[in-house]
């Protein structure tokens, strides 16, 4: 039989913690910015699918503007009244491409669909479902850290343009 002490097992503890923090701790390579903002892009559509106006919102910088003139108090406002008003249900990325422009910085070009349909895939949206769709451009930037949107404009597309 093998006799294991106290000091064995709370040495053995510490050993194990010490190793977890370590882990934890350890540097991670950060993505290539355009990895860093596929990822970003597919954060908020998700969010946004889930109604989380909040989280789609985090991503978007306090410097946003579009050439429209929105900035981001007026985007917060438009996807309130979307999700408030329950204008849709899906959300799907098309044609999704980003450009490096710096380590710091990215363009990005996607095409977004809102579909009112119960289909779980872009290919499941039926002949019933209303669908709209809008294609955005615009730039990512990495502040305090964090990828954020930073510029943006947008244009409705027509049906012959979706896929």
């Amino acid at each position: 039989m093998v006799a294991i002490s106290r000091s064995h097992v709370v040495g053995g503890g510490l050993a194990l913690l010490v190793g977890g923090l370590v882990l934890a701790f350890w540097p991670s390579e950060e993505p290539p910015v355009e990895e860093a903002i596929r990822r970003k892009i597919a954060e908020m559509t998700h969010a946004a699918g889930q109604k989380d106006v909040g989280a789609v919102m985090d991503s978007v910088s306090e410097r946003f503007k579009t050439d429209q003139g929105w900035d981001k108090q007026r985007v917060r406002g438009v996807l309130l009244a979307q999700v408030l008003r329950g204008q849709w249900v899906r959300l799907f990325t098309t044609d999704l491409e980003v450009t490096e422009v710096s380590p710091s910085q990215g363009d990005f070009t996607v095409k977004f669909i809102f579909g009112r349909s119960e289909g779980k895939d872009l290919e499941q949206l039926g002949q019933d479902s209303v669908m709209s769709a809008w294609r955005l451009e615009g730039s990512f930037e990495k502040e305090d850290g964090e990828w954020r949107m930073v510029r943006a404009n947008h244009r409705r597309l027509e049906p012959s343009e979706l896929f």
